[in-house]
């Protein structure tokens, strides 16, 4: 693995805002990166699976190949998947937004993560989707460091945040900022206003850096974090 490579937060951005859907008969399943999806429960369920990692070979490193490129590179994948005896169901990531062509994925049941991590590196992917148990909350596994961002792509961060939240942000240590870059809007203001939380309602199921934090309300928070020995993100 290139030690020297990096991720950008605007990329990470994309791939957690992505939809990855997996096709299996006649059922579509929908995966998105820090939500659980109990329908995948029962399909791990079904195969006996305690684990699952969606992987694809496409476009290495986030460079767009043709369709054909990509498309040889997927069948390879498939044949490693099966020749070491894992049990596979195609999918396809895409973009809620259209501004990149879907890719075809494979969701890969009872891989190891290691396992996973040797594929991610060895089709030259960023990163990969991993379900870690049967619990079937999906996350995001980056292969390299997130990069510091341009100081364009900062202003233009801070320039899309409601005024309100531009003195949080500035403030914030600058690896918690840029995790913070990866999320979606509606989680980023969450984080930023701990003093408008609703106790009463259910809060992220996983820090921006992709630490997870437990299902709950945010009333749960102060006992949860401790007991699995995470600290609160933003003071």
């Amino acid at each position: 693995m290139n030690t020297n490579r990096t991720i950008a937060p605007w990329l990470v951005k994309a791939y957690r805002n992505a939809h990855y859907f997996v096709h299996h008969g006649e059922e579509i399943y929908l995966l998105k990166v820090g939500e659980v999806n109990h329908a995948l429960i029962d399909l791990l369920n079904t195969y006996g699976a305690t684990s699952a990692a969606f992987l694809t070979a496409c476009n290495p490193y986030s460079q767009v190949r043709s369709e054909e490129e990509n498309q040889a590179a997927h069948q390879r994948l498939l044949g490693k998947l099966t020749q070491a005896g894992i049990e596979t169901i195609e999918g396809l990531g895409t973009d809620p937004h259209d501004d990149w062509d879907a890719e075809p994925g494979v969701l890969a049941l009872g891989l190891s993560r290691s396992h996973a991590e040797q594929l991610a590196d060895q089709f030259s992917q960023n990163a990969f989707l991993w379900i870690a148990n049967a619990n079937a909350l999906v996350n995001l596994k980056l292969r390299f460091p997130l990069a510091d961002p341009s100081a364009e792509e900062l202003e233009e961060w801070l320039d899309e945040l409601p005024n309100h939240l531009h003195g949080v942000a500035q403030q914030l240590p600058i690896a918690e900022r840029n995790w913070l870059m990866t999320v979606s809007n509606k989680e980023q203001e969450h984080w930023l206003s701990p003093s408008a939380w609703d106790w009463n309602t259910p809060w992220p199921q996983a820090r921006p850096d992709g630490c997870a934090i437990s299902i709950g309300t945010e009333l749960d928070r102060m006992f949860k974090l401790t007991s699995n020995g995470l600290e609160k993100l933003y003071p």
